[in-house]
């Protein structure tokens, strides 16, 4: 639905009309029957239903709509007074997901280098992707890599770590984020994990069988229940 205010100042209305630039595609004339017209404009679906002087509703909207909209009101004699106004809209296809985030590794440490992929569904138009890391912004022509291909969006970075990315040793923060104009700003994140925090396993080693005796155990029974023992936990 699309809105045109106006006061005419108790003077009788002539028409209002509306524009896609220079074009008429709907036009309300209060004097005329029927009082509204439609003009044929491909995109541009008017439904003669619920639009009047003041609102056009519009169905089944095209991406040729996406321009300038005007709309022009004239009083009726003596005056004929005409004022028109404008404004720029755009017809977007928003992505059907977040952004997806895939990393060459699952675990880094300091002096490792970081490839990562940011791709966002197909949009129109192409959403504008960005990367952070622990909450700041990877930005330097360097890092980044940008392909459009399809109204798909795709962002690469390649960083190398330092010890400042693993600050008080915290897991690394990756964060993508999609952007088109002020209607759409979704996220993504993903946890890395450092490597060289991981528990290192325990060495395994088998029973000694060897025997020294101090009982009246003889050395023989002893290691027949050593043998036992390793077979019962193997």
């Amino acid at each position: 639905m699309i809105y045109c205010n106006y006061n005419l100042d108790g003077a009788p209305m002539l028409s209002v009309k509306w524009y896609r630039g220079s074009r008429e595609f709907y036009r309300y004339s209060p004097g005329m029957i029927p009082r509204t017209q439609t003009f044929p404009f491909y995109g541009l679906n008017v439904d003669l239903s619920v639009s009047n002087a003041t609102q056009v509703f519009l169905r089944d909207v095209d991406f040729n709509l996406s321009g300038n909209l005007s709309c022009e009101v004239t009083t009726d004699g003596p005056s004929f007074k005409t004022a028109i106004v404008s404004k720029r809209i755009i017809v977007v296809e928003l992505p059907k997901s977040k952004p997806i985030i895939v990393t060459d590794k699952d675990k880094y440490d300091p002096g490792d280098t970081l490839v990562a992929n940011c791709t966002s569904p197909a949009s129109k138009p192409a959403a504008v992707l960005m990367f952070s890391l622990n909450n700041m912004q990877i930005g330097s022509p360097e890092t980044l890599k940008y392909k459009n291909t399809s109204q798909l969006s795709r962002l690469t970075v390649t960083l190398k770590l330092d010890q400042r990315h693993f600050k008080d040793g915290r897991k690394l923060l990756l964060k993508c984020t999609a952007l088109i104009n002020s209607l759409y700003n979704q996220s993504s994140e993903l946890r890395l994990p450092i490597k060289s925090t991981e528990p290192v396993p325990e060495k395994v080693t088998s029973p000694s069988f060897g025997c020294h005796v101090t009982s009246s155990i003889n050395c023989s029974t002893m290691i027949a229940a050593s043998v036992l023992l390793w077979n019962m936990f193997r």
